[in-house]
């Protein structure tokens, strides 16, 4: 089973991108939501389950290391993995506009959801603030950021299955001899 470790790979490799590199990167003081498009991403590419599991798991590692409330994001990476994986499992995998589409629907709701989460709940009730300074300018950040990063998982996934099938085949054929 490679893929687990990938999957723990990617993961840390996004946290440290999103803490370290992206920040510098950031436009109007806004940085990308790379962890929504590898959860939506996976989602798409491995099924509902996969995704949900690959969502919980960015999204705890967000919580323990920046959260203020412990399991928000982890609810929410859960929910947007299982969601994006749950209809486009049988898609053809080769669109790399279709995940566009999904990856801004979802940043729009993953945003007003977080609003809601860490800011609503808090008194800050100035929403109209937040959607032009925040949740606007990530969502097409994110967006933008979304071809490049689903064909990166795609090859990904891709080398993992090619592998996984290889290393199959080679179990099976050993047991008919």
């Amino acid at each position: 089973m490679l893929r687990v470790p990938v999957m723990g790979v990617l993961i840390l490799f996004n946290y440290v991108s999103q803490t370290t590199i992206w920040p510098e990167l950031a436009i109007l003081g806004v940085t990308p939501d790379t962890a929504l498009i590898f959860i939506v991403s996976y989602g798409m590419l491995r099924g509902e389950i996969e995704g949900a599991l690959f969502g919980l798991a960015a999204g705890f590692l967000m919580d323990i290391f920046g959260g203020e409330y412990l399991g928000v994001y982890a609810l929410m990476g859960f929910l947007a993995g299982y969601v994006s994986g749950k209809p486009f499992r049988d898609f053809f995998k080769d669109n790399y506009f279709l995940p566009f589409f999904i990856v801004l629907g979802m940043a729009l709701v993953y945003q007003f959801a977080l609003y809601v989460a860490l800011f609503m709940f808090r008194g800050h009730l100035d929403f109209w603030f937040y959607v032009y300074s925040i949740i606007l300018p990530k969502t097409v950040y994110t967006a933008a950021l979304a071809i490049p990063l689903y064909l990166l998982v795609h090859i990904i996934n891709k080398r993992v299955e090619t592998f996984e099938n290889n290393r199959r085949s080679l179990f099976e054929d050993k047991e008919n001899d």
